[in-house]
């Protein structure tokens, strides 16, 4: 037996009479989210570390980071432009730049 899938994904026991055509918004790729930066500001800094977490101005989410990372000292509520990686530790900085 053969079971047939439509392109609403019901199964059926007989073939289409008609192949789907795709629409070219099928087509098209959603823009990745990984590209674009995030805005937030510096909520903690241990300068004995040298290590701190930004605020993400939307989420509200911390993303951590240290001056290896960041490739520059950050100082409380310093607004930056950041990306970041997901890693085993939680959220690193990837790529940071200072706002005026």
């Amino acid at each position: 037996m053969f079971a047939y899938v439509d392109e609403f994904g019901n199964l059926s026991d007989t073939p289409p009479t008609q192949p789907y055509k795709f629409k070219e918004e099928d087509l098209i790729r959603p823009a990745d989210t990984e590209d674009e930066y995030l805005y937030g500001k510096v909520s903690y800094y241990n300068e004995v570390g040298h290590y701190g977490f930004i605020r993400d101005n939307l989420s509200k989410e911390t993303v951590y980071f240290n001056d290896k990372l960041a490739g520059m000292v950050l100082a409380v509520n310093q607004k930056v432009k950041y990306k970041y990686i997901r890693t085993k530790q939680g959220n690193q900085v990837s790529e940071i730049e200072l706002q005026p």
